[in-house]
């Protein structure tokens, strides 16, 4: 197990969390992120894809009443990161309905945390190489609420993390008017410097399309089509090994408290990262992330 300092966020970050057998890594912040004001949205995800040359290959639409398992598989034994959710099975925590799938916190107690939630992995199911990753997500607002969409290499179980890469497309620790997006690897991992915050056109709780593109010479950010970050290998490299030109797996998931929001809220009661406001919040509306569909595209 790799334990890293829990110093306060700044942002642009990613938790880490990586599941193999029995093996949770943890991971803390990015320090002094950049931030990226992105201009209103350009054209539809559709026609910016068919006008740049990407060819579809992969996606799930959530259009039926459940999670397609040939996709997914549910993640119930991560505990990381001071993290206060558990993640469930449960329809509670993870549904699909309505052409979207909701993954929903609740102020339940289960296993000894005081929150329920959701994830989801596609791990040993759907993995990509060198391909463009995207997802129109709308996120809950509130302190404390740690939704996030991101990528981790498919040898985690070998080689460990970070050593297996992480690209962290999207997450927001409960603020309306910023995500963060950032790389992890083998001398860049925790308090990376490849990171930075990224400010959409509207409020969070709006849907957006969150998306990464990754090949051998650069990883890049989009929000609604619109660039707001470029990391090259060359940037990568002054710092440890470019890990980005290999499969990669995709997580959802939605984690209440732990030290991403907490080193920006301070709060550290009721629970490390939730102020009282979130409690009250999720007990009175248990909140969801919303995700409309996920697509990946391969340049040809």
């Amino acid at each position: 197990m790799s334990k890293l300092s829990n110093s306060k966020r700044l942002g642009g970050f990613k938790h880490l969390l990586a599941v193999g057998v029995g093996t949770a890594m943890l991971a803390t912040t990015g320090c002094g992120p950049e931030e990226v004001q992105a201009p209103a949205e350009a054209a539809t995800t559709e026609q910016a894809a068919n006008r740049a040359g990407w060819v579809q290959i992969w996606s799930d639409e959530f259009d039926g009443t459940s999670v397609n398992t040939s996709n997914w598989s549910y993640v119930t034994n991560i505990h990381v990161n001071n993290e206060q959710q558990q993640y469930t099975t449960s329809s509670q925590n993870v549904s699909v309905s309505n052409g979207t799938l909701k993954l929903t916190a609740r102020l339940q107690s289960n296993n000894g945390y005081p929150f329920t939630s959701g994830r989801l992995e596609s791990a040993g199911k759907r993995q990509f190489g060198h391909t463009r990753v995207e997802a129109r997500i709308k996120l809950p607002v509130g302190p404390g609420l740690w939704p996030a969409f991101w990528m981790l290499g498919h040898d985690i179980n070998s080689v460990g993390w970070p050593n297996c890469g992480e690209l962290d497309i999207m997450e927001n620790v409960g603020y309306r008017d910023w995500t963060s997006g950032a790389l992890h690897g083998p001398g860049y991992s925790g308090n990376t410097p490849i990171n930075s915050r990224f400010y959409p056109n509207s409020a969070v709780s709006n849907f957006h399309v969150y998306r990464a593109e990754y090949s051998p010479t650069d990883v890049k950010w989009y929000i609604d089509d619109v660039l707001v970050k470029t990391a090259t290998k060359a940037e990568v490299n002054r710092y440890g090994a470019w890990v980005y030109d290999k499969p990669f797996y995709i997580i959802l998931n939605l984690a209440v408290g732990g030290s991403y929001p907490q080193g920006v809220n301070g709060a550290t009661s009721p629970y490390p990262g939730v102020p009282q406001s979130t409690v009250d919040l999720i007990r009175n509306t248990p909140q969801s992330m919303e995700v409309d569909w996920v697509r990946v595209y391969q340049w040809r």
